[in-house]
């Protein structure tokens, strides 16, 4: 009989905090769950550290022999999976004890929602920061435009606190292996276009962690991929201009965040013209 989720756990040269986040997972109360681990061609003593764990049935070791990307990694592991729900878990973060069972039972109280996200808490600088978002926050649900999944101006999600109906793979693709950091939005944006029902959870139920050993943001590109994104959410043509505006000035705020000022005036003359004053 199939489980209710396949996990999924990309992992790249992170022997410490893979170990956590299996270790998170092994600790889930819900027991009706397959795992895959896909190691990406570590060289830090990962493989080894992930084979020091308590041993389990329900956990497969996959093995990449060379360095491919964490889109590859989760694209391997769902053409694997056999859970109804296909739900990620990144090696930096670890899922509180309750986070599967809450989800099965939001699932199961909603049957016609595939998409699932719930809250998390932040963990920076050995600490507790805040939470993802407010859970007090009002989220949209239900059926939704494909654009909803591009920024967090209306689902303030993230891939480790996603869970996707299996099934929708096989209707909408994979993840695109030709984008860098936002495949997850793009493929969200085609899913959610496509008719797939939103579900929510306003609990945290994970741990999303923000460290220096994360992938290097270049905001130019991800503002390329955010409109790629847009451009397959099916929104219209003004629409699509009034995202891409709001975008290039989150992007920027990005980059005077990051102390590169000249950088940002440059950006938004660029993409704005005249109105970037």
């Amino acid at each position: 009989m199939s489980p209710f989720f396949s996990v999924v756990v990309p992992t790249y040269n992170r022997a410490r905090l893979a170990a956590a986040a299996v270790l998170s997972l092994l600790g889930q109360t819900e027991r009706d769950w397959e795992a895959f681990v896909v190691d990406d061609g570590s060289t830090d003593g990962t493989p080894e550290a992930l084979a020091r764990l308590p041993r389990d049935p329900r956990v497969h070791l996959l093995a990449q022999r060379e360095n491919g990307g964490q889109h590859r990694c989760r694209n391997l592991a769902i053409a694997k999976a056999t859970g109804r729900f296909v739900t990620f878990l990144d090696s930096d973060d670890m899922y509180l004890p309750e986070r599967l069972a809450e989800f099965k039972k939001a699932a199961e109280a909603r049957p016609s929602a595939g998409f699932w996200f719930s809250n998390a808490y932040v963990w920076r600088l050995d600490r507790v920061v805040g939470t993802l978002f407010d859970p007090a926050r009002e989220l949209p649900q239900g059926r939704v435009p494909g654009h909803y999944a591009v920024g967090d101006a209306w689902l303030p999600y993230v891939t480790t606190n996603v869970a996707v109906l299996r099934e929708a793979f096989a209707r909408f693709g994979s993840f695109r292996t030709d984008l860098r950091i936002l495949e997850d939005t793009e493929l969200y944006a085609r899913m959610l276009d496509g008719g797939l029902e939103v579900g929510a959870i306003a609990a945290p139920l994970s741990v999303r962690t923000l460290h220096e050993g994360q992938i290097t943001r270049e905001h130019g590109r991800d503002y390329r991929e955010s409109l790629e994104a847009l451009k397959n959410s099916g929104a219209a043509p003004a629409l699509f201009e009034e995202r891409r505006r709001a975008l290039a000035e989150e992007v920027a705020g990005y980059m005077l965040k990051s102390l590169k000022p000249g950088e940002a005036r440059a950006f938004l003359e660029a993409e704005l013209g005249p109105a970037a004053k």
